[in-house]
């Protein structure tokens, strides 16, 4: 395996692993009475969700972070504040 696949394994494990912080949270929460249910205990489930989902689905935007595509470097050279190759003197 490339280090790019596992590092995309490892994210979808963390992904996996806060859906089951979700599921935890969810179990506390409904464990209770229903006067002591939280709407930052909810807040916490949805975020705990949300982060998980995206994490399952690839986490592109943190994929890219962590290894930027070659072809994306090569169409904008001088974004990274580097010299064109074609300046006239």
């Amino acid at each position: 395996m490339k280090p790019k696949d596992i590092f995309s394994l490892a994210v979808r494990l963390l992904g996996l692993f806060f859906l089951y912080l979700a599921v935890r949270a969810v179990a506390v929460i409904l464990s209770g009475p229903p006067s002591q249910i939280a709407t930052g205990g909810i807040l916490g489930v949805a975020l705990f969700v949300a982060v998980g989902w995206w994490m399952l689905g690839g986490a592109s935007l943190l994929m890219d972070r962590a290894y930027p595509s070659e072809s994306g470097q090569q169409r904008n050279p001088e974004a990274s504040g580097g010299l064109s190759a074609n300046v006239d003197n």
